[in-house]
């Protein structure tokens, strides 16, 4: 069977689908790695308060810092968790704010699989 040559961009690539992947990596592991995924936390848990669509944008930009398509799985399951186990207080307090029509439960729900999802296909991809 023949197999074309690859030129040396192809077969050298990284595991992402897109070039910027490289152009991040300072900010994945540099200096300030730590602080951009606080800043990725604050951001996240800021958008979820305003809107349940939040915790995607919290996925996306925790995807964007994470090192890894494992580690971004990672940070998208512990901000998950994070928000549920608030749903859950807030719910039981009886103080649940209107969340764009959710339930407390299908808050629990979008919060344990939104995040994650979208930190792996956001990491995966770049």
């Amino acid at each position: 069977m023949y197999n074309p040559p690859l030129p040396p961009t192809v077969s050298e690539r990284s595991t992402t689908l897109f070039a910027y992947g490289s152009r991040l990596q300072p900010i994945r592991s540099g200096r300030f790695a730590d602080a951009a995924s606080a800043l990725a936390w604050i951001g996240g848990a800021a958008a979820t308060v305003g809107h349940p669509a939040g915790l995607a944008v919290a996925g996306v930009l925790l995807g964007i810092v994470a090192t890894s398509v494992k580690r971004a799985v990672a940070a998208g399951v512990s901000f998950g968790i994070t928000v549920a186990a608030g749903v859950v207080v807030l719910a039981v307090t009886g103080a649940t704010p209107p969340a764009g029509g959710f339930t407390p439960v299908e808050m629990i729900g979008l919060a344990l699989l939104g995040p994650p999802t979208a930190a792996a296909v956001v990491r995966a991809l770049g």
